[in-house]
């Protein structure tokens, strides 16, 4: 035994704690919000104790992250960069619907007939079949058409006064809401305006077409918040009723179910907006913290978007099933029962899809 090692224990060695930031430090303070260890250098008084370079900034971060009544967050500059690019994809399906949508097609019982292709493939179609005898249309099953319809336009007089009305109104909802909610305001109440028009289509109704529904869902949602909130002169609001709803009542052109039904979901949806303070209270949590209520105010909102959606597919399930039905298929001179094709205009004896020249679907 060595001298001097009689009795002798070598003593642990012990980890010295550190800094997070600064791994050769002696730390023994902890931040007071991460519970990292951080050295002199690293402490930044705080009302109780210190914090880290880090929560210090995400911090003032948070505290500079102002947001509106429904949760959107403030910017500086604000650009409407979903109302842009709504408007951009618009003028771009116009512009494909001239470049690759016409060809020729020979029409049953002989002739040819130029017809839009993408048109035909796209715009909203209750039941019909194409000339070739395909069947065509939501109730064949193509559902797509109540969503893509709403991106078509039938002349350059339609697209423009379309993207015009969403140019004006489009950048202060989205402002106020933020941009996942305008966007889903827009197409939810899109596709309820579409549903609405197939809710009244037979198989020998007219197509449609046309961005309307989803601006006046976007219209609804914003004069009911606007007037709720007294941010929209009256005078305005009525000026933009009349183009919107008032007219297109008066046009047999215009789809006017698809304008009604567009803004009746965007006011619904925007209702829960602008009444979410007094059913936040109702529901007992007025006096929660802001972030607890803007979560709860995004539940509320995307609840009604989704009963609005909702009550579009049941919609859409039930008007399926009634087209086809076979008792409502109409009857022909001997009696046989057939399912008669969609044109765009109604005609006596539908044969085929298109019919001829001088028809037009309806605009949306």
């Amino acid at each position: 035994m060595p001298p001097g090692s009689y009795g002798s224990q070598s003593a642990p060695v012990t980890e010295l704690p550190v800094c997070y930031r600064h791994p050769g430090r002696e730390a023994h303070i902890r931040c007071n919000r991460c519970n990292r260890r951080i050295c002199p250098e690293c402490m930044v008084p705080a009302s109780v104790g210190f914090q880290c370079p880090e929560c210090v900034r995400g911090g003032n971060q948070q505290v500079r992250r102002a947001r509106t009544p429904f949760g959107a967050v403030l910017r500086p500059r604000v650009v409407p960069v979903v109302t842009y690019s709504l408007i951009a994809l618009n003028f771009v399906m116009f512009a494909l619907q001239h470049i690759v949508g016409s060809s020729q097609v020979g029409l049953l019982g002989g002739g040819v007939f130029e017809v839009n292709t993408l048109d035909m493939r796209l715009e909203l179609i209750a039941k019909a079949h194409w000339v070739d005898g395909q069947p065509i249309g939501v109730a064949n099953g193509e559902w797509y058409r109540l969503v893509t319809s709403m991106f078509l336009h039938a002349s350059l007089v339609h697209i423009a006064s379309n993207m015009i009305s969403l140019f004006f109104i489009g950048p202060l909802l989205e402002t106020l809401l933020g941009r996942l909610r305008f966007v889903l305001v827009y197409l939810v109440g899109g596709l309820a305006g579409a549903v609405t028009s197939y809710w009244f289509m037979t198989p020998n109704s007219p197509a449609s077409l046309g961005a309307s529904g989803a601006i006046s869902a976007v219209f609804g949602c914003l004069v009911v918040i606007g007037l709720r909130r007294k941010i929209l002169d009256p005078g305005m609001i009525m000026v933009v009723l009349i183009i919107n709803i008032v007219i297109p009542l008066q046009n047999t052109s215009i789809d006017w179910r698809d304008h009604v039904g567009g803004a009746v979901a965007g006011a619904a949806i925007g209702a829960v907006y602008a009444f979410a303070p007094e059913l936040i209270r109702a529901l007992g949590r007025g006096s929660a913290p802001r972030e607890q209520q803007t979560r709860l105010l995004n539940i509320l909102g995307f609840g009604a978007m989704a009963v609005v959606l909702a009550l579009s597919v049941a919609a859409t399930a039930i008007h399926t099933a009634h087209l086809n039905d076979p008792a409502n298929r109409t009857r022909t001179t001997d009696g046989a029962a057939h399912t008669p094709t969609v044109t765009r205009v109604v005609t006596d004896v539908p044969e085929s899809y298109p019919q001829g020249s001088g028809t037009y679907p309806h605009w949306g």
